[in-house]
């Protein structure tokens, strides 16, 4: 794979530099924690990817921090509205110039952790800042939980987020590395039950983190979980043999139906799931161009594409709209 882009060659990542150890445990140059995940939700807003791919595939966060980091992150969206309400009830907190976003984070482990405000990798600074307002900051939270007769947190988060719950989680097999058949049989060793429900039985046979499975009734290369099914850490997702994609953005390629030894493109191509897709349709003969105007994205493409074995993938950081639709190097796509 090729990346024709400043600071990135072929598919590696980028480089960490060494740096001395602060007294936080930070090397230098590294942000603290909260302040990483504080840039990590103005991306989010900024849409310039998911909370996934800007977590558990961000190269520049440690990867013992990405799954804590990515949780936060989905619990502090979560909880957002009330955490609000309960910071602009305190006008104090605006003489500490956290910024809102650190606030939010540090708020959620504060107030609805266990384990509260996190020391490893943090700044003494704000963490010192936040609890000077720590008192104040529960009163408010429990008058807010006896407003709403809150029994337990779940009650303090909006129905319409209750309701992200209920998604069913989509899983591509990755032909390039392994076959449906293959990934079928390690579920079922793993104590997966394989299910054939119709339409109408779906949400009462995938039950929330039943250890149940079936195949899409739509894309031959899809498998349906229940709800809750977390397979970050599974062996056959670490490995490239599957990937966490969503039915949505599995069925473009079914549309293109790309074949062997043809060639692609992909005009808005990271992170990279569609572009692998099409790839692994193709069985790794012919070639994709692979454009996108932001450069991080892009390396995100590229790490990616390279965990799936992706083989023909041309990446450009470039913006296709300005290409020449004349130019030889497109005449074959």
């Amino acid at each position: 794979m090729s990346y024709n882009g400043r600071g990135k060659t072929h598919g590696g990542k980028p480089a960490r530099s060494g740096g001395q150890v602060s007294r936080t445990g930070l090397k230098e140059g590294e942000l603290p924690f909260y302040k990483q995940a504080a840039n990590i939700l103005a991306r989010l807003e900024r849409r310039e990817g998911s909370i996934k791919n800007l977590t558990i595939g961000n190269d520049d966060i440690k990867d013992e921090d990405k799954r804590t980091i990515y949780a936060l992150i989905c619990q502090t969206l979560k909880f957002a509205p009330v955490l609000t309400r309960v910071l602009d009830a305190n006008k104090v907190m605006k003489k500490e110039k956290l910024g809102r976003r650190a606030e939010l984070l540090m708020a959620n482990d504060m107030l609805l952790s266990s384990q509260g405000l996190r020391r490893k990798d943090a700044d003494p600074k704000m963490n010192k800042a936040m609890s000077r307002h720590e008192s104040s900051l529960k009163r408010e939270l429990n008058r807010i939980r006896q407003e709403v007769r809150a029994r337990n947190d779940e009650d303090l988060v909006p129905l319409h987020l209750r309701d992200g719950a209920s998604t069913f989680r989509y899983v591509r097999v990755n032909n390039l590395v392994s076959n449906m058949d293959k990934v079928l049989e390690h579920f079922y060793k793993e104590g997966y039950e394989i299910v054939t429900p119709s339409r109408d039985e779906l949400h009462d046979v995938l039950q929330v983190r039943a250890r149940k499975l079936m195949r899409d009734l739509d894309l031959d290369d899809v498998l349906v979980f229940p709800p809750g099914t977390d397979l970050h850490a599974h062996r056959l997702f670490v490995t490239g043999a599957i990937i966490l994609q969503d039915k949505a953005s599995c069925m473009p390629a079914h549309v293109v139906q790309p074949t062997r030894g043809s060639t692609a493109l992909d005009a808005c191509a990271a992170p990279g799931n569609k572009t692998s897709h099409m790839v692994s349709m193709m069985g790794n003969e012919g070639k994709v161009f692979a454009f996108d105007m932001d450069r991080f994205r892009l390396n995100t493409l590229v790490k990616l594409t390279d965990k799936a074995q992706c083989k023909i993938i041309e990446a450009k950081c470039a913006n296709f709209l300005e290409l020449d639709p004349l130019d030889p190097e497109y005449a074959s796509v």
